[in-house]
C-alpha cells in the first residue's frame, strides 16, 4: 500500500507541475462556466417570463422557482466540468492506437490508476476557481444552496464519487479502442448526451416519470443529480443520503470491474502496432 501511494503520488505531483505550466486554462474554464450560466439565465428568464409556460412548469413540479433553477444549473455546470474526463480519455485512446502500451505491460504500472492520477493532476487548476465558486454560492443563492452545514461533507463525498464513477465510465469506453480503430465518436456521443440525460442543463424532475424510473437503475443519477440534490436539499435526510452514497459506491465498483475485465481482454489482443 505504501509503495502504491509513493508511486502514484509521484505521478500526481508530476501531473500537477505540468498543469501549472498552463495557468490560463483555469481562467478559460471559469469563463466557460460563467458564460454558459449567462446563456442559461437568458433562456430561462424568457421561459419564465411567459405566464403560460411558467404555470406549466409550476404544474410539473411546484418546487422549481426561477432562482432555484438557476442555482441548480450553476452547480450542475461546475460538477459537469469537474467530472469530465474527455481530454484524459483522448490521451488513453491515442496510446492504445499508436502502440504506446508497452510501458504498462512491462512495468508495474496500472493503466487505470496512472491516468486517474493524470486526470486529477491535469484538472487541479480547475478545482481552485470552481471551489471558490462553490464556497461563495450560498451568498449568491441565499437559502437555496447549503442551508445547513451538514450538507457540505455529504456533498463532497458525492462529488468525489461522481468524479470517480465518471472516470470509470470513460475508461470502460476507452477500452473499446483495442477492437475498434476510432472510438472518440463514442465518447463524443456520450459526452454530449450526458448534458441532457444526466440533468446537466435541465433538471431530471422536468423529464417524464417513466424516464426517471428507468435511469434510477443506472449510474446516471449519481453523476450530476445526486451531488446537486444534496447541496440544494431543503430537508436534511442523512439516512437517504447514506443509502444513495452506498448505491453510488456499488456502481463505482461495478464499472471498475467491468472496465478491468474489458481491459484485460483487450490487452491480450494488443499487438503494439505503431510502437
Amino acid at each position: 500500500m505504501i509503495l502504491w501511494y509513493k508511486k502514484y503520488s509521484s505521478i500526481l505531483r508530476a501531473s500537477i507541475i505540468t498543469a501549472l505550466e498552463y495557468k490560463a486554462n483555469s481562467m478559460v474554464g471559469l469563463f466557460a462556466i460563467l458564460s454558459g450560466l449567462l446563456v442559461e439565465y437568458l433562456i430561462w428568464s424568457m421561459v419564465y417570463a411567459s405566464e403560460t409556460t411558467a404555470q406549466t412548469i409550476q404544474g410539473l413540479t411546484s418546487e422549481w422557482s426561477f432562482d432555484r433553477l438557476i442555482a441548480y444549473i450553476f452547480l450542475s455546470m461546475i460538477i459537469g466540468q469537474l467530472k469530465s474526463s474527455w481530454v484524459t480519455s483522448h490521451e488513453m485512446i491515442m496510446q492504445i492506437r499508436q502502440g504506446f502500451m508497452n510501458q504498462y505491460i512491462v512495468k508495474p504500472l496500472s493503466f487505470f490508476s496512472y491516468h486517474l492520477m493524470n486526470f486529477i493532476g491535469t484538472n487541479i487548476l480547475y478545482y481552485v476557481p470552481y471551489s471558490l465558486l462553490i464556497i461563495f454560492s450560498p451568498m449568491i443563492f441565499n437559502d437555496i444552496i447549503f442551508i445547513n452545514s451538514v450538507q457540505i461533507p455529504f456533498f463532497l463525498l458525492a462529488l468525489i464519487m461522481s468524479i470517480y464513477l465518471s472516470y470509470s465510465i470513460y475508461f470502460f469506453m476507452v477500452c473499446f479502442a483495442f477492437w475498434f480503430g476510432e472510438v472518440r465518436a463514442l465518447l463524443a456521443a456520450y459526452n454530449i448526451s450526458m448534458f441532457v440525460l444526466a440533468g446537466q442543463i435541465i433538471p431530471l424532475d422536468f423529464f417524464p416519470a417513466g424516464y426517471n424510473q428507468v435511469i434510477n437503475f443506472t449510474p446516471i443519477p449519481y453523476l450530476i443529480k445526486f451531488p446537486v440534490d444534496i447541496a440544494m436539499a431543503q430537508n436534511i435526510n442523512i439516512e437517504h443520503w447514506i443509502k444513495f452514497l452506498l448505491i453510488g459506491i456499488i456502481w463505482c465498483v461495478v464499472m471498475r470491474m467491468l472496465s478491468s475485465i474489458l481491459y484485460n481482454l483487450g490487452i491480450k489482443r494488443y499487438e503494439a502496432f505503431g510502437a
